[in-house]
């Protein structure tokens, strides 16, 4: 038996970098510090963030988050690899744990579509199909959780 315990992470755990497609090439690549640089076309761009009160810093370009498919009638999205295997380990387990009276935790705001039993499989599925994706891509992350 698989046993998840929720430990409180929250979403802004994992905002450190994010893994979205290359504005010229559409490969997996690393947006952090503000900053695309891609090793597939060698498109390389820092962006100059826009005046902003609140943490995340808006910036005045689209970017595309890589790691998003179609699951039980939703898309399923994750913004890097600890993200994406935070959510597997929540998904695939048999018992989920919480922290009593922590109603912030990432575990505690995952939608009920992906807290549903019924869709384990489908969204394990779209995790696989994500990674596959990843090394179709031949995605390389310097300094983050390897696939």
């Amino acid at each position: 038996m698989k046993k998840f315990e929720d430990k409180g992470e929250l979403l802004s755990h994992f905002y450190d970098y994010r893994i979205v497609s290359c504005l010229k090439c559409s490969k997996p690549v690393d947006f952090l510090d503000l900053k695309i640089a891609c090793i597939h076309c060698g498109f390389n761009k820092k962006f100059k963030p826009m005046d902003s009160w609140y943490s995340l810093t808006p910036i005045t370009v689209e970017i595309e988050d890589f790691l998003t498919t179609p699951c039980c009638g939703h898309t399923f999205w994750a913004m890097n690899l600890e993200h994406l295997a935070f959510v597997e380990r929540y998904v695939e387990s048999d018992l989920r744990e919480r922290m009593p009276n922590i109603n912030r935790s990432l575990a505690s705001r995952l939608p009920q579509w992906i807290k549903s039993k019924k869709n384990r499989n489908e969204i394990l599925k779209g995790i696989s199909r994500l990674r596959l994706k990843l090394v179709e891509n031949n995605y390389k992350s310097k300094k983050h959780l390897t696939l």
